[in-house]
């Protein structure tokens, strides 16, 4: 069975990589269509880095983890029609049986408005592994690379990441 994996991945951590353990260790999941999304935001303190830059840190992410061939990555842009947003998913990635996500409002749009089963994943030491968290301490200046692999971090580095959430979080901007 086929699993759609959906998060912003700004930037993709450690926790994501437990998170993809998790659902490849179900019995009946073959393939993750890692989907990415508000792909078209960009240089901002929520969405730093663009869809590109994220499709590229998460194709990483995999490839050093995991079976790269057990996988789709893609970005998808935001509608900004909830009503709607569940049918235009379905319409953009390949077929897949079941969504794992824990944003709250992804989980009643799939439930009210797809045929998809809808499925969370085990939250795993929050205070290290959350996009937000790791974002804030760019910003401050503090420690983050603990909580995100190697290889994620020198694509960081490359992109100006620091220097972009610190551009993005100035009081000037």
């Amino acid at each position: 069975m086929r699993a759609l994996y959906l998060g912003r991945f700004n930037p993709p951590h450690k926790g994501h990589v437990k998170a993809i353990e998790y659902i490849l260790n179900l019995s009946d999941i073959d393939e993750i269509i890692i989907l990415i999304g508000s792909g078209e935001k960009a240089y901002s303190l929520l969405n730093p880095f663009t869809g590109g830059e994220r499709v590229e840190m998460v194709k990483t992410l995999v490839s050093d983890n995991f079976d790269i061939s057990k996988f789709y990555i893609m970005a998808i842009p935001d509608i900004n029609r909830n009503t709607i947003w569940p049918a235009n998913v379905i319409d953009l990635v390949p077929p897949f049986e079941v969504i794992f996500t824990n944003n709250p409002l992804v989980q009643q749009l799939f439930k009210n408005l797809s045929n998809k089963e809808v499925k969370q994943i085990p939250l795993i030491n929050r205070e290290h592994y959350s996009g937000k968290k790791i974002r804030d301490r760019m910003k401050r200046g503090e420690e983050w690379e603990a909580s995100i692999p190697k290889n994620i971090v020198e694509l960081i580095k490359k992109y100006k990441g620091i220097e972009r959430i610190k551009a993005v979080a100035s009081d000037d901007y």
